[in-house]
């Protein structure tokens, strides 16, 4: 019996030994877990606040540097690459994608930065319409049947029409809108890049008046058309816009909306890009918004005569004859909205005004100004030879300028 109380006595110390030394080992494992999680703890603060830090320091870096670069102004510049240019008299030369186009009544060609001729298109014209959308250009003649199609890279095709042409319209995608005369009535043909018809629709004087103006959207879904009739013996003006997806075709002849102009003559209509047009008027302009259906935004009157319309896909610039004040110009910007965002003076007798993402350029043959549409003067000087032709080169501050006899490349410095 001794020994059964014994074994019972020792076996319940060694449990009690086992018992009392299991839980100091898990309390002494639950101490290392708890230390180690605190490790990793501290390990990823320390590394998330470094890369906080460095973030911080980068982003400071940036900033003083966009805002070192966005105060900068220039004094010179420097020609990057010149190449030897020959032109003729009453040839022109505009922007066609990053490359120029130069046309006259006798064809066209492109040619690229360093005066290589990527293309030449030959036809005759009495009176040739050109008008671009980014990189695609149509080229027709007044009163003629044949529109080529033309991108910065390649000829893309041409279009025989039945009538004869009376105004042009081009998308980003090669889609036309022809205008075509038919006695008294008046077509509107779309085609695509292959000249196969799209769609027509038919205009009359008595209906709806006569097409002076035509847009369409870069992406060819929108159509703008501004007419001209006669009321009481009075010439208005009225802008319609055509839909071309699926919400115009549910609509008689794809028509989505028409706006009057009873008190001005609206000659020019233009889209800046899928959703934004604006139209201009003897003295207003106006601005138009919308994918589907556009909507009226704001209308400007003016008592001063208009000089000249410039305009990007972000910025529309009108140009007065200022006869009040000390220059002989004044410049008012407005953005998509129709937000008159900036009036400036111009003094110089300008060829040109370009609009450069936020910056547009005012220049002559003889002299220059760079300004940001905040009105931060970049630069104003003068040419070295005779400039023809400014044109930007798609990087910043780079400028195509076109002279007597070369086309140079020119660095803001």
């Amino acid at each position: 019996m001794a020994d059964i109380r014994s074994y019972t006595k020792e076996k319940k110390k060694r449990e009690h030994t086992a018992a009392f030394q299991n839980s100091r080992l898990r309390l002494v494992k639950s101490e290392n877990e708890e230390s180690f999680r605190d490790k990793i703890h501290r390990h990823r603060m320390d590394f998330f606040y470094r890369v906080l830090l460095s973030l911080i320091i980068c982003g400071t870096v940036v900033a003083l540097v966009a805002l070192q670069y966005k105060n900068k102004t220039y004094e010179s510049y420097d020609v990057v690459s010149s190449a030897g240019l020959e032109w003729a008299g009453g040839t022109t030369v505009i922007r066609l994608g990053n490359n120029l186009l130069t046309y006259s009544k006798d064809g066209a060609h492109c040619t690229d930065s360093k005066g290589n001729v990527l293309w030449d298109q030959t036809y005759e014209m009495q009176n040739p319409i050109v008008t671009v959308c980014g990189s695609v250009a149509a080229v027709g003649d007044y009163n003629g049947r044949n529109i080529y199609l033309l991108s910065s890279e390649k000829q893309l095709g041409s279009i025989t029409t039945n009538l004869p042409l009376r105004d042009l319209a081009v998308a980003e995608n090669g889609v036309v809108a022809a205008v075509l005369e038919d006695s008294a009535v008046t077509w509107i043909y779309i085609y695509d890049s292959a000249g196969t018809e799209l769609l027509r629709f038919r205009t009359t004087m008595k209906d709806s008046g006569y097409p002076v103006s035509v847009s369409l959207s870069p992406n060819a879904l929108l159509c703008a058309v501004s007419y001209v009739y006669v009321d009481a013996g009075m010439i208005k003006s009225s802008v319609a816009f055509y839909n071309f997806d699926e919400y115009g075709k549910n609509q008689i002849g794809n028509l989505v909306g028409g706006y009057d102009c009873s008190d001005t003559v609206v000659p020019y209509v233009q889209f800046m890009d899928n959703s934004h047009i604006f139209a201009v008027g003897d003295d207003c302009l106006m601005f138009y918004s919308g994918t589907q259906k556009p909507e009226h935004q704001a209308t400007y009157y003016f008592d001063a005569e208009i000089r000249g319309v410039y305009y990007s896909q972000n910025y529309v610039g009108v140009v007065f004859y200022n006869s009040s004040g000390a220059s002989r110009y004044k410049l008012e910007i407005y953005d998509q909205r129709g937000n008159r965002i900036r009036t400036q003076d111009i003094s110089m007798d300008y060829t040109d005004i370009v609009f450069d993402g936020d910056t547009y350029i005012v220049y002559g043959e003889e002299e220059c100004m760079i300004s940001t549409i905040q009105g931060r003067v970049k630069y104003d000087g003068i040419f070295r030879e005779t400039v023809h032709l400014l044109l930007p080169s798609g990087s910043r501050y780079r400028y195509y300028l076109m002279t007597d006899d070369s086309l140079d490349m020119i660095q803001m410095r």
